[in-house]
């Protein structure tokens, strides 16, 4: 099994790297790629791991950008070089922490009594702020759906737009780490058809993750069908963020209907 995305404590998800590995070994994986958001900390324990076990790591991280399609567009990107992405990690999660604090600050003017304190002792460290944790240092842990709805998605009342990358320059700063730049679950990202094509066409990518729990048949069929068209890979992932996680709490979870199988992007 090919699972091209997830996520440890590095970022949002519930374990710890090696942990993921061993959940990824459990389940049959054969082919991991541990793609924290804009950080690669966890990636050399990952790969250590699944030597172990005879998982095959891929060293890859999920960058955060921002779109006009799309204001928390993800770009993974594979076989980087983790030396080589590190400075733009270190401008990201600066980025991230700047951003929490303006959204804290919004969050405090509708009576949420949270400090960016609360923030990082849920993320368990200041560079790997999210959104998830701010909803759970404001109390809405079992509320995540309907609080993330009003505050905290594009154009909710707390929201802050992030600045830095645009999609473009994340594919560029992959590429300058040495790796493929992969447009992440458009469909998750992008509803419009259309609009999924017309941002597909528009990056210089090496892959489209195709194969996904969130899309359709029809979805995926449309991916698959510009996958070939211009001669990139067709990647495949469960997004796993732990085993108790609302939404992508499995490996396996993906469906292919049968019109193709995963790729793993050639190493450049």
């Amino acid at each position: 099994m090919i699972e091209l995305q997830s996520h440890s404590v590095v970022s949002d998800g519930q374990l710890e790297p090696a942990e993921v590995v061993e959940q990824a070994a459990a389940a049959g994986v054969e082919i991991l790629a541990l793609t924290d958001h804009d950080g690669v900390a966890g990636v050399p324990e990952a790969m250590e791991k699944g030597e172990r076990l005879g998982v095959e790591i891929v060293p890859a991280i999920e960058m955060s950008s921002v779109h006009e399609f799309a204001e928390d567009l993800h770009i993974c990107g594979y076989w980087i070089d983790l030396k080589k992405i590190k400075p733009a990690c270190d401008r990201a999660q600066q980025e991230r922490f700047d951003r929490a604090k303006e959204i804290i600050e919004n969050l405090r003017g509708f009576g949420f009594d949270i400090t960016i304190d609360d923030a990082i002792r849920e993320a368990g460290s200041a560079d790997s702020i999210g959104r998830p944790h701010i909803a759970h240092a404001a109390g809405a842990a079992n509320n995540m759906g309907p609080f993330f709805e009003e505050y905290l998605v594009p154009g909710a009342k707390a929201f802050v737009s992030r600045k830095w990358p645009t999609a473009q320059q994340a594919c560029e700063i992959i590429q300058e780490a040495g790796g493929v730049a992969v447009i992440a679950h458009p469909y998750w990202d992008v509803k419009d058809p259309e609009q999924v094509e017309m941002l597909i066409r528009s990056l210089d990518i090496g892959g489209i993750e195709v194969f996904y729990p969130s899309h359709t048949k029809k979805q995926t069929n449309h991916l698959l069908k510009l996958a070939k068209e211009l001669g990139i890979s067709a990647t495949a992932s469960s997004d796993y963020h732990g085993p108790t996680h609302k939404t992508f709490s499995r490996f396996g979870a993906y469906q292919t209907y049968d019109l193709g199988q995963p790729e793993v992007p050639a190493r450049p």
